[in-house]
């Protein structure tokens, strides 16, 4: 194979690591988010479902770009 075939299977394997980075990033963010909404949600006060429903708008966004990422790679697989 020739340097510049490797060169192209190192840069499209660098993508893939780099999109599930990223992908994991945001699910830990999620998983983050979901522990303080439980936290949140034991004292129950009005500003504690404020933040909780803050959150879940946050979670909501994020869940959208999870499926962003995945549908956009779903052709490299």
């Amino acid at each position: 194979m020739s340097t510049i075939g490797l060169f192209l299977i190192a840069c499209t394997e660098l993508a893939r690591q780099y999109g599930a980075y990223l992908k994991n990033s945001r699910e830990n963010e999620i998983d983050k988010i979901e522990d303080e909404i439980d936290a949140l949600a034991a004292n129950g006060s009005a500003a504690s479902k404020l933040r909780i429903e803050r959150l879940a708008k946050r979670i909501k966004r994020k869940t959208e770009q999870l499926s962003t990422v995945h549908s956009g790679n779903s052709n490299i697989d």
